[in-house]
């Protein structure tokens, strides 16, 4: 197997690793989360919620240095990557611990502390039934995400799967090698979003029961891994790019590639939009549909790869069509985990509807669409796997480049480049979301 089954074992292990390390931290900051009111909510959510949003690109350029450092020690290297890409996903984690809360309720577990002592395995049998699908369905996304990672993994030289199947690829391996030495990998996946699909159910409306942490998880928690994922990596790389902002200005060369990178991202947003609002949550369509974005970008790349080079449909391969499709795939699990976040129907909305007030209906409705569709541009924009396999030539996203470029070293011009396609879908979203926001205002009534 050429190594990937030692390469593959390793990634289960770490992915094994974060995610009972993010079923321990995000049952009390879940409902620590659910408990704040106000704008305190706004900044408690924000926090826990950048890390996973910090583009992977962002994280291991910033750092490079910093983890190449510690390649003298195996060890340390190991931990630090662990220790970032743990920090990325515990949101994920939090935010489902959030939709799918225990079937336990509060007075159910007072009458249960009421009883005589029961042996520990009584008490761990009552945990795991009370605990219902939840912590299963978590455990299950949240390893799937850890174990496909490659974008964190690439600049730092990790040793994991995703590695050596993006490697074999690129260097020459036919198609049908690189999806034969992909099988190992793909197997325990398979056999991880099967468990997935017979644990699941409906997710149901959030409680808030149990009582917020105490100690190091209130807002410290919160703070200190939005700083180390987001605030330090953003400093670093805007620091550096100073000096390189004047050369950039002078001799613009990523036009083309932001250009490419924009369209993409707003036809797989709304392409994955629409998919979400018209399609029915809990149904088996739509698990077929979510389920192969759960693979990770590499191996759905692949298999697009794979696909759009069989005879019917070659003649369509060095088109927008396959990045297009795979960014949309890719989306669909966060689009619908949104939608269940966001646009659940309300008492409130109906009346609003009823009444015919625009304001109240963007208030209630459209905002939180507009900024859900903003999320999945974000996610789209900022992919390089995909788009470093199925996009067509001569339309290359920007992140490729900027990706391979990485590798040669930090530079300052290279910073600012950086700086300049991080910072261009904010601009999108805060001109887009300004236009809407002032024709809802001059049509509100």
């Amino acid at each position: 197997m050429n190594g990937i089954g030692a390469q593959t074992a390793m990634a289960l292990g770490r992915a094994l690793f974060i995610t009972l390390l993010a079923l321990w931290v995000s049952a009390p900051l879940s409902h620590w989360l659910l408990a704040q009111r106000g704008r305190l909510r706004i900044l408690a959510w924000g926090l826990t919620l950048a890390p996973f949003f910090t583009p992977p690109l962002l994280v291991s350029y910033a750092l490079s240095k910093f983890a190449m450092a510690l390649l003298v020690s195996p060890w340390g290297h190991e931990a630090l990557y662990i220790s970032v890409l743990a920090l990325k996903l515990i949101p994920v984690a939090v935010v489902l611990r959030a939709l799918l809360p225990s079937s336990l309720s509060a007075e159910a577990l007072h009458a249960y502390c009421l009883l005589p002592a029961a042996s520990w395995w009584r008490a761990a049998q009552f945990r795991l039934r009370a605990a219902g699908h939840g912590p299963w369905i978590v455990s299950g996304l949240v390893f799937l995400l850890a174990f496909t990672d490659f974008e964190l993994a690439s600049l730092w030289s990790i040793k994991t799967w995703t590695m050596r199947v993006f490697d074999a690829q690129v260097g020459g391996y036919t198609l049908g090698a690189t999806l034969q030495l992909a099988a190992w990998p793909f197997g325990v996946q398979l056999c991880v979003l099967t468990a997935i699909a017979l644990a699941r159910r409906e997710i149901p409306g959030t409680h808030e029961e149990g009582g917020p942490p105490t100690g190091w998880l209130r807002w410290v928690y919160p703070a200190v891994s939005a700083t180390l994922v987001c605030l330090v990596p953003l400093l670093i790389v805007a620091g550096q790019a100073l000096a390189g902002i004047p050369s950039l200005l002078e001799n613009f060369v990523l036009g083309q590639e932001l250009g490419a990178s924009v369209a993409f991202a707003l036809v797989a947003a709304a392409a994955a939009t629409a998919i979400a609002l018209f399609a029915r949550p809990s149904s088996m369509a739509t698990l077929l549909l979510v389920a192969p974005g759960l693979f990770g970008a590499l191996i759905v790349s692949l298999l697009l790869l794979a696909l759009f080079q069989l005879p019917l449909l070659r003649a369509l391969y060095d088109t927008p069509l396959p990045l297009g499709l795979a960014l949309t795939l890719l989306l669909l699990p966060l689009a619908f985990l949104l939608g269940a976040l966001w646009l659940r129907p309300s008492p409130a909305l109906h009346i609003a509807r009823q009444v015919g007030s625009r304001r109240l209906i963007w208030e209630l409705a459209t905002r939180p669409r507009v900024i859900a569709g903003g999320i999945l541009f974000c996610w789209a924009y900022f992919d390089f796997t995909a788009s470093s396999i199925l996009a067509p030539n001569g339309f290359t996203p920007v992140f490729v480049r900027l990706h391979n470029l990485a590798h040669y070293g930090q530079t300052a011009v290279l910073s600012a480049m950086m700086l300049a396609a991080f910072a261009t879908p904010i601009l999108v979203l805060l001109l887009t979301g300004t236009t809407l926001r002032l024709y809802a205002r001059g049509n509100g009534r």
